[in-house]
């Protein structure tokens, strides 16, 4: 069971700062980047299931991750993969962090190995990609946080290493995430002529997820969005806004990716997404 020692009453607002990729050959891999710097932290966040992929560079006190079965203190250089169930980190004293989010086919053509090994998992990227983790380290031995995530940047240029074949399965991969939820896995594939099974063991190799799951998590995250943002919207609204066949169907999936309710969820304020100020350069 997870260890119920989390304050849910949050003062501590992360104020963090995004940086819009500026090289295109990056875009289709990389969503942006990230940095967040606090002294005296006291952070104890629930951190959500996403369909992204995160690579940390942390450059100051320890993060401590939490999941449902173990506590986990995190490399320095790490990377924290798909997560189809909620988990909490904790972050005191001094924060620096650099961050860079990838899409869920994203960290692939950097580190050419399969992303099943990142599932719900909190991954040493020294161990994972040496080459790239050397190469980040030079990055941050910058003076300014601009100039570091130019580096980081430049980093990834010369790191990314494409082939049209995993062109092709990439643009497969997000055509399914981006199509309608009504199009099963069966008809997107027939559709293409593609196997089925083949569909699936390369969705799972690329990301790490099978289509079907991926999916869920990502109308997670929309249903997530609408609770946070739309206070007045009704339950029986997100329901069909999403495509749940019914309300309880819908309270039972948020509650297994969230571990709460939706108005519960709504009352605690415990996560990140709902503690975070963001400025975008």
């Amino acid at each position: 069971m997870m260890h119920r020692k989390f304050r849910l009453e949050v003062t501590n607002i992360l104020n963090i700062t995004r940086y819009a990729i500026k090289n295109e050959c990056l875009i289709p891999w990389v969503k942006f980047f990230w940095h967040i710097e606090a002294v005296n932290a006291d952070i104890h966040y629930k951190l959500l299931p996403t369909d992204c992929i995160d690579v940390i560079l942390n450059l100051a006190d320890v993060i401590v991750y939490e999941t449902e079965f173990n506590r986990i203190i995190a490399p320095p250089f790490h990377i924290n993969g798909l997560r189809s169930k909620c988990s909490f980190i904790h972050q005191e004293n001094n924060i620096r962090i650099f961050g860079i989010t990838f899409y869920p086919h994203g960290l692939y053509p950097f580190v050419l190995k399969s992303l099943k090994e990142v599932q719900n998992k909190v991954v040493d990227l020294n161990g994972f990609s040496y080459s790239l983790t050397q190469k980040l380290k030079n990055a941050v031995n910058n003076d300014t946080a601009e100039k570091i995530i130019a580096e980081i940047e430049n980093t990834l240029i010369d790191e990314l290493s494409i082939k049209q074949d995993f062109v092709d399965k990439a643009q497969l991969i997000s055509d399914f995430i981006t199509i309608n939820d009504d199009i099963s896995v069966k008809s997107f594939c027939d559709e293409r002529s593609i196997n089925i099974k083949t569909f699936e063991r390369l969705f799972l190799y690329y990301t790490g997820y099978t289509p079907k799951i991926l999916r869920r998590i990502k109308r997670f995250q929309n249903t997530c969005n609408q609770l946070v943002h739309q206070h007045m919207a009704s339950l029986t609204d997100i329901t069909y806004d999403n495509n749940f066949t019914d309300q309880s169907y819908f309270i039972k999936e948020f509650t297994h990716f969230s571990g709460t309710a939706p108005r519960t969820f709504q009352t605690e304020k415990a996560t990140v997404k709902e503690n975070v100020k963001y400025k975008y350069l």
